[in-house]
């Protein structure tokens, strides 16, 4: 394929206006999101959109602009200050509104109907991929030196809604703190975070590739395996090289190794001790034979010695008759 073409695409993708397409697509998927939690956490409450719509509009919007109210607070300005442009927000509850409370759940059926759900998910893998370049690029300017500082807040920008979950679901009443981004991450944190390491790097010419180039692989990967996980649900390709890290790195195989001769060892020990039990159980089933033939051979004799008796008995009395 031409490079020049694959340049002008990337160029292209880059300079995609966000507002308002893309961000009704975050905004709809978001609340989706939101709506499945409550289906799988709010168990307890039914209709927990109705009877509690406030506490369901605050969740849904904190978890639509999660990205920049953490990378806000974290670079030391006002978490809010996003909110100044109303229509933003008015957008976001609209898209709120039609998935929580469309006629007949048109809204949310649609999003769960196979092509829509696709659609949508490219054009939000697409907005993932300009927020952290964007959040990565605002941040060299702040801090043009601090390159932990600028990974962080592009991982933020691309994945706060997974980071934010927790605080999303005490708001609505739920508190489950063994279940949050840092003890269970998804492939997207990962992957922001790669993809956060990937533009800083370019940026300081540690790459030597065309910019436009690495944000449209960059995309690409992320529209490819949004594609995957629609079709297939999990699908993590990180996963055998986290495996193969964890080896490598923190000796997991040496646990592997040792649990498996512990295991080698326990089943070995109880083959063992069942092979002495039964044999300690064979002499006393011997034993109980040869008393058994042994009662035996006393009951025969003592039947042969009464039957003797009974005979000698009856041979007196025909000799004192016959007297």
């Amino acid at each position: 394929m031409n490079k020049e073409l694959l340049i002008d695409a990337g160029l292209r993708l880059s300079r995609l206006r966000m507002y308002p397409y893309f961000d009704i697509c975050h905004y709809l998927i978001t609340s989706t999101m939101v709506r499945d939690d409550i289906l799988l956490h709010q168990t307890t409450t039914p209709n927990f959109s109705r009877r509690h719509p406030l506490s369901c509009w605050l969740s849904s919007m904190l978890l639509c602009f999660a990205g920049s109210i953490m990378s806000n607070f974290l670079l030391g300005e006002s978490p809010i200050k996003d909110f100044q442009q109303h229509q933003h927000l008015l957008l976001a509850s609209i898209c709120w509104y039609l998935v929580f409370y469309s006629p007949f759940d048109l809204i949310y059926k649609l999003l769960k109907f196979m092509p829509i759900k696709l659609f949508v998910g490219i054009m939000k893998e697409i907005q993932r991929t300009k927020k952290i370049y964007d959040g990565v690029h605002h941040t060299m300017h702040i801090y043009p030196d601090a390159y932990i500082i600028i990974v962080i807040i592009g991982t933020v920008k691309g994945c706060a809604g997974s980071v934010m979950a927790s605080v999303d679901r005490f708001v609505r009443g739920v508190w489950l703190p063994n279940q949050h981004e840092f003890l269970y991450p998804t492939f997207a944190t990962k992957a922001c975070m790669i993809s956060a390491i990937i533009f800083t790097m370019e940026h300081y010419s540690l790459i030597k590739f065309d910019r436009e180039l690495i944000y449209l692989c960059v995309a690409s990967a992320f529209i490819y395996v949004k594609i995957i996980s629609v079709f297939f649900k999990q699908y993590d390709p990180l996963m055998p090289f986290e495996n193969l890290s964890c080896g490598l790195l923190f000796n997991s195989w040496v646990d592997a190794v040792s649990d498996a001769f512990h295991r080698t060892q326990a089943a070995t020990t109880s083959g063992a001790s069942s092979l002495a039990s039964s044999t300690s159980l064979t002499p006393i089933a011997g034993s109980s034979s040869s008393s058994s033939t042994a009662i035996v051979s006393k009951k025969d004799g003592m039947n042969g010695s009464i039957m003797g008796d009974g005979v000698q008995q009856a041979k007196g009395l025909d000799l004192k008759k016959r007297e």
